[in-house]
């Protein structure tokens, strides 16, 4: 018997396996579930609570009950968003009236699901999940039966979008029926242990495709449904091409990609060279006190903005975004609010022509700092976290850290995460021989940057024995990773062990991890240095958590552009709002926002107004009134100070578009950077001080300083 509810019932909107009473469809698509997600919560389900049974995942659903999502929209990642545009697309197109698209969701706390049923907010992969448990919990999910009913239904066309960990619990074998011809999307290694099915074309994605269409390996699937659905929209007879095994899929994409740009109407580029420049930085900012206990990195990804954004019109004064017209933080404040960069190399060579760029720069020209700030590398393990083998040999990354001329740079590692029982040796000794390589070939080479050896594991002990072999090899710098989504107990436990085996004479940098609750237990732990990108990106991530400020939190006032982004466009698809009305409501809330800055409108008329475009943004929005008038009422753009919040005033706590919700991105990151170092000089931070988690953090660390 199943252990979940949501198996086995008949379909009424919220159920995904009674697929014989589900209308015939003709275009079905299956993707799986990511860790991002549109509303978190501390409370959130993990998979404890789905073991424990049907009965303590509704009651705790009922406990969450506001922050319950569709499967189609509380998903974030890079492959789920990506889906999704092409999915919106072909459901705008000319077709949409002939042709259905259905959607379902593989995930590793529901099992597979539909676009529309309403979920919880959780934590839960298969990912991590060794090779029996995974097995096991696969089938407590019913997820291969499931799989077997909803491919068996009759339909046009097929899409699946799963990764290795996704495919296993699917238990595919030459006794699976597929309805229609089927586009499998998979890796390279997972595609030589398929069987060999009838109506199912397999096309692989590896690191190479990855940069081919500049897209990180993790969102590819997602790009190649993108623009597949995209182009079966204006061409649903290609069906038949694309599953005849002459057809170069890939090619017929890219081209497709290659003729669009030529035909977009966008605004050309121009470039704006008095963006160009290296910033100059105080002597003042050089001597902070709290770099002796703990120094703070903020990864590079792209984030730039106009300078000279139009907010009142929503135009980009280079007519479209680049780096010759736009600018990184740290060019719009009178000083680096963070204690240096670190940049992966998958992430700077994602396009060609940043690859070029940045290899003719160097890193500190191409990011506009002087040549003494410090800049560390790292491959960016997760972009080829499913691939067999890294992409890079060290003696290749040996040779970029010191062309680009880095002050620091990581070892070339493989994330353990993700590896099943068979793989996790594996990486990890590959790991541990990789940096032993990288050592010796710098050490021969004379090179001037500090090298730093990659740890990975997958508990206290594995983690603690890498890091003594690493002290032996000559390591004065160590980086642990792989622990973005462990909590600060669990870093802790790690961090204990391997400061077992490894003299403070070592630094430790937790790569990934940087939490305000935690910092102080972290530094006498024996971290030296952390990165962490979450201030930054939780400004687009989080809906009531958007807007960093010294007292707390705060919700930034959605205004989604109409025409152009994903929820206004659901207001038309699914509100029954024409395009008119929309713009309509969006003007006016934009108009009641500004309105309340200048202090000419009302909070509870701007309030109005917001709400009433609001209601429309999902079908089932949560009750954003208390989080919005909170705002309206403590006007923290007013009270902030920084140089962004003091030019670009409410904009800045409006949620929409890149240029206000980076910019904003960018005050949370000069909000943290000041928190970070008052709460490494001991004083109190008022709305962490009653915590949960940092009294456990307190306790954690007293139970250290005993050791």
């Amino acid at each position: 018997m199943s252990l979940v509810p949501w198996v086995g019932t008949s379909y009424s909107g919220d159920s995904p396996n009674d697929f014989q009473s589900h209308p015939a469809v003709q275009i079905l698509t299956l993707t799986s579930c990511t860790g991002e997600k549109a509303v978190e919560n501390p409370q959130q389900l993990v998979l404890d609570d789905f073991q424990r049974g049907a009965a303590h995942v509704i009651k705790r659903e009922g406990e969450l009950k506001e922050l319950l999502r569709t499967a189609g929209e509380i998903y974030t990642g890079e492959q789920h968003v990506r889906l999704m545009r092409g999915v919106t697309a072909f459901r705008q197109s000319a077709t949409a009236g002939t042709t259905r698209l259905d959607l379902h969701v593989l995930s590793a706390g529901y099992g597979i699901i539909p676009e529309n049923r309403r979920i919880a907010p959780y934590e839960c992969t298969f990912a991590t999940m060794k090779t029996k448990e995974l097995a096991d919990w696969a089938k407590a999910l019913d997820v291969p039966e499931a799989f077997r009913k909803l491919v068996a239904q009759h339909y046009d066309f097929g899409l699946i979008l799963l990764g290795d960990n996704y495919l296993k619990p699917c238990a595919l074998d030459v006794a699976v029926k597929f309805g229609g011809p089927t586009l499998l999307l998979c890796g390279t290694g997972m595609a030589k242990k398929l069987p060999r099915l009838a109506n199912v074309r397999v096309v692989t994605l590896s690191n190479l495709e990855a940069k081919r269409f500049s897209c990180a390996l993790i969102g590819l699937k997602g790009e190649i449904a993108k623009r597949l659905l995209e182009k079966l929209a204006i061409e649903p007879e290609l069906i038949s091409k694309i599953m005849d095994p002459t057809t170069d899929v890939l090619a017929l994409l890219d081209v497709d990609a290659v003729a669009f740009a030529k035909k977009s109407t966008r605004t050309a580029m121009r470039a704006n060279a008095s963006v160009d420049r290296v910033i100059n930085i105080p002597d003042s900012w050089w001597q902070k006190p709290h770099r002796s206990k703990l120094r703070y990195f903020i990864p590079e990804w792209d984030d730039l903005v106009d300078p000279d954004y139009d907010f009142r019109n929503d135009t980009h004064s280079g007519g479209t975004g680049d780096w010759s017209n736009q600018v990184y933080a740290h060019q719009m404040y009178p000083e680096p609010n963070y204690d240096g960069l670190l940049v992966s190399r998958a992430v700077a060579e994602k396009s060609k022509k940043k690859k070029e760029r940045i290899n003719a720069l160097g890193v500190h020209r191409f990011l506009r700092v002087p040549r003494q700030y410090p800049i560390m590398g790292d491959c960016g393990a997760f972009d080829y976290i499913m691939q067999e083998r890294p992409p890079y040999t060290t003696e290749d990354v040996l040779d970029y850290y010191t062309r680009l001329d880095f002050d620091l740079g990581v070892s070339v590692d493989h994330l353990i995460v993700s590896a099943t029982e068979a793989q996790k040796q594996f990486r990890y000794d590959l790991t541990i021989q990789n940096a032993e390589e990288f050592l010796k070939q710098h050490h021969k080479a004379g090179l001037k940057w500090e090298p730093i050896g990659a740890v990975q594991g997958w508990d206290a002990e594995s983690y603690a024995s890498a890091a003594e072999q690493y002290v032996k090899m000559g390591y004065r710098y160590l980086a642990l990773g792989g622990m973005v989504r462990s909590n600060s107990r669990e870093i802790l436990q790690v961090v204990r062990k391997v400061r077992e085996k490894v003299p403070m004479n070592v630094r430790i940098h937790l790569l990934g991890v940087a939490r305000l609750d935690a910092l102080n237990t972290f530094a006498e732990a024996g971290i030296q240095s952390v990165d962490s990108a979450s201030f930054l990106r939780q400004a687009w991530m989080r809906i009531n958590q958007s807007y960093t400020s010294f007292d707390g939190p705060y919700a930034a006032l959605r205004i989604p552009e109409a025409g152009k982004s994903f929820r206004a466009k659901h207001m038309e698809e699914h509100g029954g709002l024409t395009q008119d009305k929309v713009t309509r409501l969006e003007q006016e809330a934009l108009r009641a926002v500004r309105g309340l800055g200048q202090r000419s409108v009302s909070i509870e008329a701007c309030l109005a107004a917001l709400l009433e475009y609001d209601q429309f943004v999902t079908s089932d929005r949560v009750d954003m009134t208390d989080a919005y008038r909170r705002t309206l009422t403590d006007r923290p753009w007013e009270k902030c100070g920084c140089a962004i919040c003091e030019s670009s005033g409410v904009e800045v706590a409006i949620f929409r578009g890149n240029n206000r919700n980076r910019r904003r991105g960018f005050h949370n990151t000069y909000v943290f950077y000041r928190l970070f170092q008052q709460i490494l000089r001991g004083e109190p931070v008022s709305f962490l001080k009653h915590r949960a988690d940092l009294v456990a953090d307190q306790m954690e660390l007293s139970l250290l300083a005993a050791v």
